[in-house]
């Protein structure tokens, strides 16, 4: 039996609070290993950001003229 195997016999017979636990920790290692923004390289940081970009909802309303003014931004 390998890792993958192991880990999914035990987690079966987690109850579901339990599995939410093992969830949320494995997620938070798998942010951990993930290169820092500041790290990488500026193509790969555009690539990120323009990812970001293209997945939230088109509908959310943007920004006011005057959250936009020069005065404002200072």
């Amino acid at each position: 039996m390998n890792i993958e195997q192991a880990l999914l016999k035990n987690l079966r017979e987690l109850p579901p609070e339990k599995q939410q636990q093992i969830l949320d920790f494995s997620e938070f290692i798998k942010q951990k290993n993930l290169v820092k923004p500041e790290l990488r390289m500026p193509k790969q940081r555009a690539e990120a950001w323009k990812n970001w970009a293209e997945n939230h909802p088109k509908n959310s309303p943007g920004l006011s003229n005057h959250a936009l003014r020069r005065e404002t931004i200072y």
